[in-house]
């Protein structure tokens, strides 16, 4: 029972979250944008469509183990012995290459024969293999012996990682935003693009808030525990996707 709690209160969270955002900081920030009265009062009609909540919840939350891990891991290899140059082109150009590819590798598998939720379902599966992988590099670099010289095939791992990791990230991005598209799709025509923007919003403000939070994480609750953190956050999309509403099936 004790091992289902967690779950449990993960899927309780990533539910009641985006209530929480539409009913007390939603309305702040639009009528702090200047936004009217009435005008605030008709978001709640972009909330009111079938899937709309259950969507916000998940793109606010999807991202997050993942944000976690790719905001920290690079800066430990630089700690490590990666030279700041060659890092840097691997976590640059090298990321935005594979992120690239896994964008285009899901376009070409929506636009088969591919549905969208088990894609979705089987590029998170993925990932949470991806970021295990990279917790697992990330206990060898703590061993005595664990070197990052040319040649040496901890190097290769690492860099390998980091590549997967962001070729899956733009995969599972790809069929998120779709899934966005798809939702926004059910509003009434007229608020169709403001509510595409809402969720695009939320995406944004989870992967901005984990991004600033990752450091702080890691000091306060040490690196391993830091990343079986993200590990169990890159699961959690995993479990909420199940309690998906028939009308995004």
């Amino acid at each position: 029972m004790r091992g289902k709690l967690l779950p449990l209160a993960g899927l309780y969270l990533v539910q009641g979250l985006p209530y929480g955002l539409q009913t007390g900081l939603l309305p702040v920030l639009l009528r702090a944008g200047g936004l009217s009265l009435t005008r605030v009062g008709l978001t709640k009609d972009l909330l009111a469509v079938p899937g709309t909540l259950w969507t916000a919840g998940f793109v606010l939350t999807y991202k997050l183990g993942e944000q976690g891990a790719s905001s920290l891991f690079p800066l430990l290899l630089l700690d490590r012995g990666l030279s700041a140059p060659e890092l840097g082109l691997w976590n640059s150009v090298g990321a935005v290459a594979c992120s690239i590819a896994g964008s285009s590798l899901g376009g070409a598998l929506l636009s088969g024969r591919w549905k969208l939720p088990p894609l979705l379902r089987s590029v998170l599966q993925f990932r949470l293999g991806g970021l295990a992988y990279q917790t697992t590099l990330l206990f060898c670099l703590d061993t005595p012996r664990a070197r990052l010289d040319p040649g040496t095939v901890l190097r290769g791992a690492v860099l390998l990682s980091l590549c997967l990791q962001h070729f899956l990230g733009g995969l599972v991005t790809t069929a998120t935003f779709t899934l966005m598209m798809c939702c926004s799709q059910l509003a009434n025509s007229a608020l169709q693009a403001t509510h595409y923007s809402l969720l695009a919003t939320l995406e944004l403000l989870g992967k901005l808030l984990m991004g600033t939070l990752a450091g702080a994480l890691a000091d306060s609750l040490g690196l391993h525990l830091c990343f079986s953190l993200f590990l169990a956050l890159s699961a959690i999309p995993i479990l909420y996707l199940s309690l998906a509403p028939t009308a995004l099936a």
